[in-house]
């Protein structure tokens, strides 16, 4: 199953499809893991003389607090309860008559003194859960085990008609209450070149700073290459490796050893009388180099 047609966690907190309960304690320790699994930051392309409104702000969408102990409704999916003698994770597959309730994860007697390898497994088994695909012909949330070849259409209660017309509507499978546009697996916060899925292209950007004047340097975030909206995962990541092997930024100072974006810093070799590739922060260029900005 491809992983762009299951949802992600992000979509399932976004849309408050995930109720947690349990020991208080645990409920912390996850929402940590969760938040670093998640950790994303929103890009900012521009840059403006208003530093403090525009700069980068972190997502905070992640946070489980308003999940705890929520009822079970046909928005929810998942369940996770988390008590010192077993985790479990339960999916909530609704219908047209209730709900159909699956135990998908269960760790028994947890050491929880290392919790970490058992939370980063709850974590994948929640993230790529196959109880629930997106349809690629209507787009909507079905239960998985009533589709075929990824399409809802093709249930098995109307499977010879939908094979005829693969793209009639979808009118056989109930529908989860969940808006698909909000899955993304492509965006993501890199530790050199990040990802972010808008509205036009897939933008790959790197960290860079501005001077829009002599004393006042601005982050911002350069777009180095775009891949059109309908480019694969596979794609994506393809081109996001290719670009990492080919950035030079960030680099340390070769002095102060501070780890500089493209825009912080000159090369060495305008300085000094033998070959490199390193750079100098502008701090050290004049504390060094007597260079005046």
């Amino acid at each position: 199953m491809k992983a762009d047609l299951i949802p992600t966690v992000r979509s399932l907190l976004a849309q408050n499809a995930i109720s947690v309960s349990g020991d208080e304690a645990l409920i912390t320790r996850l929402a940590s893991v969760l938040f670093f699994k998640e950790h994303f930051i929103k890009p900012n392309f521009t840059y403006d003389d208003d530093f403090e409104e525009r700069f980068h702000k972190l997502d905070k969408s992640l946070s489980l607090t308003d999940s705890i102990n929520r009822p079970i409704t046909k928005q929810v999916l998942y369940s996770i309860e988390l008590l010192p003698e077993q985790l479990t994770i339960s999916a909530h597959i609704h219908n047209a008559t209730g709900c159909v309730n699956k135990t998908i994860y269960t760790k028994l007697n947890p050491n929880l003194n290392h919790l970490g390898h058992t939370f980063n497994a709850l974590y994948r088994r929640l993230d790529e859960s196959q109880q629930f695909i997106i349809c690629r012909h209507c787009r909507r949330l079905v239960a998985a085990e009533l589709c075929n070849d990824d399409a809802c259409c093709c249930a098995e209660t109307n499977a010879h008609a939908n094979k005829q017309n693969a793209h009639q509507p979808c009118t056989a499978t109930f529908k989860q209450a969940f808006d698909t546009g909000l899955v993304d697996r492509i965006s993501r916060t890199g530790d050199v070149v990040s990802v972010f899925k808008d509205e036009d292209k897939i933008k790959f950007h790197v960290p860079s700073t501005a001077w829009p004047h002599p004393h006042t340097p601005y982050s911002y975030d350069e777009v180095i290459d775009t891949l059109s909206l309908s480019a694969t995962l596979d794609e994506v990541n393809a081109l996001r490796l290719k670009l990492e092997a080919e950035q030079r930024y960030p680099a340390p100072c070769y002095h102060c050893k501070v780890s500089c974006n493209d825009g912080d810093a000159m090369d060495l070799a305008s300085f000094v009388d033998f070959d490199t590739d390193a750079i100098v922060c502008y701090g050290c260029a004049s504390k060094q180099y007597g260079i005046v900005y």
